[in-house]
């Protein structure tokens, strides 16, 4: 996803990043329907006998009026499809913060009684409780993060464009399972893990993201269990969900509040899902083809609409290019925003989201968060000096 500055006059109209406009495919049909229509121009100016007339203009302009309306629908629609990702993945990631920080919360309320009743038993309890569940909502995170990246609109881009059935892509997937069985005799594997780095080696330097950060990486269990898992989002929410039930009835916090953290829960997996629906779902196929033949057909009809009215052999050829430029842009500008988890620049950056969602959790976690909560805000004689309460 790029941020710019939409301020900028010369710079925005000249930047290159993520332009659909200085594309070599689009400058290139662009060129070709204004040499094209310099060539209808030289036809009439040199009065060729078969130069291509038009008796009335109607049936270009409705031909026209179509593909318009139809590119500015599209384009809607594809906006609709990116902001909604954008929507419900703020949701996803603010719900499991939610989530988080409120166990968080509980479990500190809960550690400070067990220390002053000098309980080690449910100290340690509390304690090795924190540190999975942390490192286990980052690994959800990631999960989630690596799975809306290579969602089924990714992966048909992947393989070479082709048209492929939903039941017929998952079919191929278990076969080439199959034969990496046959050929390793590693047992059954339906999801390969993506490449983790550790929060404490990785380097805040880097511009672009390509790992997902961790704060450990998983176990050779968890792996094992992941890469035997068809679903591993699924998976490491259960793990969150087992931990939360187990530690409950240790939780001084009363039954009815906690089930606000399995509620938060709930509505970052629905998050997740109307995500992972627009990953895997496509923009209609009848839509699409039928735009772009309509868009072909009067790309190629510019030309002889343009020069007959212009009689310009400068004009002309300028008005085709960017009437070409403008409809046949717009189109490219709706396939880029129908797939937004994809790999492309101006598409949503996944790890970047991740990253900042692991630092959530150390910011909440922190130690220091704990020892200031503690803390009187201001003394007796009214000066905004924190005291230790305990």
């Amino acid at each position: 996803m790029l941020l710019y500055d939409n301020k900028g006059f010369f710079w925005l109209l000249l930047n290159r990043r993520g332009s659909v406009f200085y594309r070599w495919d689009s400058l290139l049909g662009g060129l070709c329907v204004a040499l094209l229509g310099g060539a209808v121009q030289y036809m009439h100016s040199s009065g060729w006998e078969n130069k291509p007339e038009i008796g009335h203009h109607y049936g270009l302009q409705a031909l026209g009026v179509a593909v318009t309306f139809a590119i500015v629908f599209r384009t809607q629609l594809a906006w609709n499809r990116y902001w909604e990702a954008v929507t419900q993945l703020h949701v996803m990631y603010s719900k499991w913060h939610d989530a988080f920080s409120q166990f968080q919360g509980f479990a500190e309320v809960t550690l400070k009684a067990a220390k002053e009743k000098k309980d080690e038993a449910k100290i340690k309890l509390i304690m090795m409780k924190q540190r999975r569940l942390k490192l286990n909502f980052a690994l959800l995170s990631a999960m989630a993060a690596e799975r809306l990246s290579h969602g089924d609109n990714q992966l048909i881009e992947d393989m070479s464009r082709k048209v492929r059935s939903r039941h017929a892509m998952r079919v191929e997937k278990e076969a080439e399972v199959e034969v990496r069985i046959l050929k390793t005799g590693l047992p059954p594997q339906g999801y390969q893990p993506p490449a983790f780095v550790e929060r404490k080696d990785f380097d805040r330097g880097l511009k672009k993201v390509m790992s997902f950060v961790l704060f450990r990486k998983p176990s050779p269990q968890q792996m094992d269990l992941l890469a035997r898992s068809n679903d591993p989002v699924s998976s490491v929410m259960y793990w969150i969900t087992w931990d939360l039930a187990s530690v409950m009835k240790e939780l001084d916090t009363a039954p009815p509040i906690q089930t606000r953290m399995y509620q938060e829960l709930s509505n970052g997996m629905l998050g997740f899902n109307n995500c992972l629906k627009i990953a895997d779902v496509p923009f209609p196929l009848p839509f699409a083809q039928l735009l772009l033949m309509s868009l072909v057909a009067f790309s190629l009809l510019i030309p002889l609409y343009v020069i007959v009215f212009t009689k310009s052999l400068v004009v002309g050829p300028v008005l085709c290019f960017f009437l070409f430029e403008s409809l046949w842009c717009m189109n490219e500008v709706a396939k880029e925003l129908e797939n937004p988890f994809g790999q492309d620049m101006n598409d949503i950056s996944l790890p970047d989201f991740h990253l900042r969602f692991v630092d959530t959790l150390e910011s909440v976690s922190h130690m220091e968060q704990h020892e200031m909560l503690q803390m009187d805000d201001i003394d007796d004689t009214g000066d905004s000096l924190l005291r230790w309460r305990g």
